[in-house]
């Protein structure tokens, strides 16, 4: 696993032992930033279900302004802080040690919002809609923000109608990933009782 880009391009990360985590493919990741290129430069990011702190780090090693790495592991929260070091990109980084429940209700307390939310959790376990809900009910994407979803393809994904809208489905071998583009035409806070389902 390593740093695919930017000022840290490279650089190889530490991952987390055994067989708990499940890191994002190199592959993946590089197919995951093609996409997102534009969105990048001078971001605010946050990582949810961080683990190794992988996708962050290359978001801040391409440009972006900050990240919150979020993990409610020790042992993650202790290869983040080691990979931030490693790659000198500890300036403009913060690491919540948390369940992303408490993190997103802190990170709205803290008057926060994030231009892309990198959404990673556990398959399944039905992590990826309850924190896409949380984050919809805080309203934490900034209006023009991306929230990039990585789940197993066999995973269902639903969000509210009027919130959000599917802008790019990749599919590989059995990852997909599913970005979201917040609905311009959407009110703050979402609130809409509709449900899309957005898994194919």
């Amino acid at each position: 696993m390593r740093v695919i880009g930017g000022s840290a391009k490279g650089q190889r990360l530490h991952s987390l032992p055994g067989e708990s985590t499940r890191p994002t493919l190199d592959r993946i990741k590089e197919s995951i930033f093609n996409m997102i290129q534009l969105y990048v430069l001078d971001a605010k990011v946050l990582d949810l279900f961080a683990g190794s702190g992988a996708l962050g780090i290359e978001a801040l090693s391409r440009g972006a302004a900050e990240c919150c790495f979020v993990d409610g592991q020790r042992d993650s929260i202790q290869v983040i802080s080691d990979n931030l070091a490693k790659t000198k990109l500890t300036a403009g980084s913060s690491v919540l040690s948390m369940d992303y429940q408490r993190a997103l209700t802190t990170l709205k307390g803290q008057g926060k919002t994030f231009d892309l939310i990198f959404l990673d959790p556990p398959y399944k376990k039905g992590l990826a809609g309850e924190a896409l809900r949380l984050i919809e009910k805080e309203d934490l994407l900034s209006p023009r923000g991306l929230i990039i979803v990585e789940q197993d393809h066999r995973e269902t994904l639903t969000t509210s109608e009027e919130q959000y809208l599917l802008w790019k489905e990749k599919k590989y071998g059995n990852t997909i990933i599913r970005i979201l583009k917040k609905n311009p035409e959407s009110s703050p806070g979402g609130g809409s009782v509709e449900k899309r389902n957005l898994s194919r």
